[in-house]
């Protein structure tokens, strides 16, 4: 019996220990939403501080350089602007219950698309077998580990890169392959296309292309100086036909001619001794 009054009792204190404030309170949360915030460069962001204290006492976020403001509060939630955010950074959530005081953190993502894209082509003109080299650029875009950069030839892909360094603000981005030129890439439109994933923090996805580039191939001068060659040993040839017709013309002319002044010869001698 004394043994059934105690567990009896151990089992009570037990719960009203669970049923107190304090080991109620201690089992609280904070939290914030968005969890993954993600802001375009220079915008402004609303972040909302929460907690499922039953009496929260004081609460709040902290930040690094930015100054929130306080847009609207009750007893269990907070709401706060930040503005003009420019690079990435960790924003506070907390409170306070019965004494006890739990943090949230949030990472904010800065982006900004990739809105101008150029590609630059050199040289433009370039012999079969000689190195052509293309450079894409990209300013001011962040993050740039989440922006790919790939080239184009058509829509053949020439290469593909991606960043590994972890932005701080705005930076450019650039691409550049050397390309050993082919007769057949004469006339090909080379461009290049960029793309910012903002992946896991978001589902936002932007792409931008630059302007075609065209690419003009010329045979080597060896070839020129080849076909100059043959050029002129079928002029020297055609010239070497033409003067053996020539020749050959004239010749029979001056027979032709000589035949005839012997035979106007031998008529007047005949003619001369008829006469005599």
């Amino acid at each position: 019996m004394e043994i059934l009054l105690f567990s009896t009792w151990v089992l009570m204190a037990f719960l009203t220990l669970l049923s107190s404030p304090v080991a109620g309170e201690e089992l609280f949360e904070v939290r914030m939403w968005p969890e993954w915030p993600v802001v375009k460069v220079g915008q402004a962001l609303w972040i909302n501080c929460s907690t499922n204290c039953t009496y929260p006492g004081k609460g709040g976020i902290e930040t690094r350089g930015i100054k929130p403001t306080l847009l609207k509060e009750e007893a269990h939630w907070k709401v706060y602007n930040l503005s003009n955010i420019s690079q990435n950074t960790n924003i506070f959530c907390y409170f306070k219950c019965s004494d006890i005081q739990k943090k949230k953190s949030v990472s904010v993502i800065v982006y900004r698309p990739p809105e101008q894209v150029t590609l630059s082509l050199q040289p433009a003109w370039v012999s079969v077998g000689e190195n052509f080299t293309l450079t894409c650029h990209v300013p001011n875009v962040i993050p740039l580990e989440n922006l790919t950069l790939t080239l184009l030839q058509g829509t053949k892909r020439l290469h593909h890169q991606n960043f590994l360094t972890v932005s701080k603000g705005l930076e450019d981005a650039w691409l550049t392959v050397n390309i050993t030129a082919r007769r057949e890439d004469s006339k090909s439109n080379f461009s290049c296309h960029a793309e910012l994933d903002l992946k896991p923090h978001s589902e936002l996805l932007f792409s931008a292309s630059s302007e075609p580039k065209m690419l003009k191939i010329f045979e080597p001068p060896w070839n020129n100086q080849m076909t100059i060659v043959i050029i002129i040993t079928i002029l020297l040839l055609l010239v070497f036909v033409i003067s053996v017709f020539l020749c050959f013309a004239y010749g029979q002319h001056w027979r032709q001619h000589r035949t005839g002044g012997y035979g106007v010869l031998a008529a007047w001698r005949n003619y001369r001794i008829r006469c005599s």
